[in-house]
């Protein structure tokens, strides 16, 4: 599979008679020149040639990682009055903070 600049679908590339030079097979975080051909709402990859001394092979961790969201933070709870003598049935006043 390759991730096109335009950030559309991604290209499928199937077999080495798909490529520029049937040796030069790319690897995850290679940049590559190519045609799209549509195919029943598929993107497929054709005549792929690597460009050279554009290797990034941090590439997929990095598009990985940007995927992953971190949590929200859950409010922390804390009692600010709770003067003694006050009769329970008054709720307490909480204040939230991040």
């Amino acid at each position: 599979m390759i991730w096109c600049e335009d950030h559309g679908a991604l290209a499928y590339l199937q077999g080495r008679e798909n490529l520029f030079v049937e040796t030069e097979w790319p690897e995850a975080g290679d940049l590559v020149e190519l045609e799209i051909e549509m195919q029943a709402d598929l993107r497929h990859a054709r005549f792929v040639s690597i460009v050279g001394g554009n290797k990034r092979s941090e590439l997929p961790s990095l598009l990985r990682d940007m995927g992953e969201k971190p949590e929200p933070a859950r409010p922390v709870l804390r009692v600010i009055s709770n003067r003694e003598g006050e009769a329970q049935e008054r709720p307490l006043r909480l204040a939230a903070a991040r």
